[in-house]
């Protein structure tokens, strides 16, 4: 039996028959998916290698949280009930507004189209801060930021068809310009792109 696949929190990467990829996060829908390496409602500290079945390869990059529905069912559901129709119906049009905004070639400057999909894939995140009270004590605080998180420089330069030298180039500049943020002793580095001015960071992606 088909599936389709609802990816309901988290991000991974897609990768078409012609060898392009694709990031996304949720909420997006996937057909023709196995799930014999990507479970529906499961968690994955690790990345999956990809696979493959007909056209789709799909690896996660962070912890995915997936619903799965049978084809024959969701096709009935939407022949009966016009809000699951309008449902599917603007998630495919988000998928090809953002698949020609993120990953259509462009004119578009390298650091533009770097900004445009960390934007995108940016999510609210909680982490521990260590602030020194008025009167000299070190104490533990919690703050909420964004966070582009997942994807490497190498699934970035795939997804952009840009060299990697090129993203972490694009990266810098950003870093350089405040619109991510620099990382303090001790923090996550690696798939972990931190936003200071969301703001700033859609200017740039729309070319300002």
């Amino acid at each position: 039996m088909k599936f389709a696949y609802f990816l309901v929190d988290g991000c991974m990467s897609e990768t078409g028959q012609a060898g392009k990829a694709r990031l996304w996060r949720e909420l997006m829908l996937f057909e023709s998916i196995s799930n014999s390496g990507v479970l529906p409602g499961s968690y994955s500290e690790e990345r999956i290698d990809p696979v493959t079945t007909g056209a789709t390869a799909v690896s996660t990059l962070t912890p995915c949280v997936f619903i799965e529905v049978p084809s024959s069912k969701m096709s009935a559901l939407a022949s009966t009930d016009p809000a699951i129709a309008l449902m599917l119906a603007r998630m495919a049009a988000k998928r090809s507004v953002l698949t020609e905004r993120l990953y259509t070639a462009t004119r578009a400057s390298p650091v533009a189209r770097v900004a445009a999909v960390l934007n995108y894939l940016a999510a609210p995140t909680r982490r521990n801060l260590i602030r020194r009270r008025e009167d000299g004590a070190l104490v533990m605080t919690t703050t909420e930021e964004l966070v582009a998180s997942g994807p490497s420089r190498a699934d970035l330069s795939d997804a952009l068809c840009l060299g990697r030298a090129t993203v972490e180039k694009a990266i810098a500049e950003l870093r350089q310009a405040g619109a991510l943020r620099s990382f303090g002793p001790g923090e996550r580095t690696n798939r972990c792109y931190p936003v200071q001015d969301r703001d700033l960071l859609r200017q740039i992606s729309f070319g300002g």
